[in-house]
């Protein structure tokens, strides 16, 4: 493995398949809109929150949602993570779709 690893692929796209609890990992996404799409079994909650530069700190991206569905975003670029709570079936997937998208 390189010593640098390339910093320039696009960070585009992210999902979830039958998660019961949060994920342990946070992922990054670059600045455009995106497509946020999720199918929520059971009494689920969820909040896509964004990490700030302290490295310890997550806002709220979206207020707390109890239902699946799809929603449009605007976000910067950074690091983000997917908070779920009472999750028995949890699927979703967030993904770029403005122009030049990639994955």
């Amino acid at each position: 493995m390189a010593a640098n690893p390339i910093k320039t692929i696009p960070r585009s796209y992210q999902s979830w398949v039958a998660l019961a609890a949060t994920p342990a990992t946070d992922f990054e996404l670059d600045a455009g809109r995106y497509g946020l799409t999720i199918a929520a079994g059971g009494f689920t909650n969820y909040q896509l929150q964004r990490l700030l530069p302290d490295g310890a700190t997550y806002i709220p991206v979206t207020p707390v949602l109890v239902a699946g569905g799809y929603q449009e975003l605007q976000l910067p670029a950074g690091r983000y993570s997917m908070v779920v709570t009472g999750a028995t079936a949890f699927t979703g997937v967030i993904e770029k779709i403005d122009t030049g998208r990639a994955r």
